[in-house]
């Protein structure tokens, strides 16, 4: 990072699987930068539940659902870079709120999908959220979603296969936030804080 990257806006792109916790740090990120916030299933989501009853799909499995990963996510994951763009253009830095687990493998993800969607020179902050499998689960038993419930009737075959996934991505800067309980808040901050000293 040098001096000048202070002034490029920033792409805060919050990370992580169902449970995480992940879009109640983004929103406390948002607010603690004046950072848009950009959630994935706000934007997109209505229009993937259409698609996928469209498709005689059932919108509530998504993590096994060919139909969802090869035709309908690679939609929504270009329309949220997109929109990302657009603020990004306009000086304005933005929180990037979605779970990436498909992409989290592909090294070159995030550079061809910033290329895709034309963003300007920005500062781009990967923040991968993590939680242990017991709170990922209570949090998911308490919240009770529909989109849930294939993920908790399989609960260890979900948790093998999403539940340590690592970000192999190249492009931007990255920082794990270990996320179990109210201190993770003060961890974003301090983290926050450490990076950009002349925001505060």
């Amino acid at each position: 990072m040098t001096p000048g990257d202070h002034a490029l806006p920033v792409a805060y792109i919050t990370l992580g699987g169902a449970g995480s916790g992940k879009s109640t740090l983004s929103k406390h990120l948002s607010s603690l930068t004046g950072a848009a916030y950009l959630d994935k299933d706000t934007l997109a989501g209505p229009l993937v539940q259409v698609a996928l009853e469209a498709f005689g799909q059932d919108p509530s499995d998504r993590e096994s659902n060919e139909v969802y990963l090869q035709r309908v996510m690679p939609a929504e994951y270009e329309t949220l870079f997109a929109i990302a763009g657009r603020n990004l253009e306009l000086g304005q830095s933005v929180v990037i709120d979605a779970p990436f687990v498909a992409y989290l493998g592909d090294p070159d993800f995030l550079r061809r999908s910033t290329d895709r969607a034309a963003w300007p020179a920005t500062r781009i902050r990967v923040i991968h959220v993590r939680a242990s499998a017991d709170v990922v689960r209570q949090r998911l038993v308490e919240r009770g979603s529909d989109r849930d419930r294939a993920k908790l009737a399989e609960w260890d075959t979900y948790w093998e296969r999403f539940g340590t996934l690592e970000c192999r991505w190249t492009t931007g800067e990255h920082d794990v936030i270990a996320n179990d309980d109210a201190t993770a808040f003060a961890r974003l901050r301090a983290m926050v804080h450490q990076s950009t000293p002349a925001e505060f």
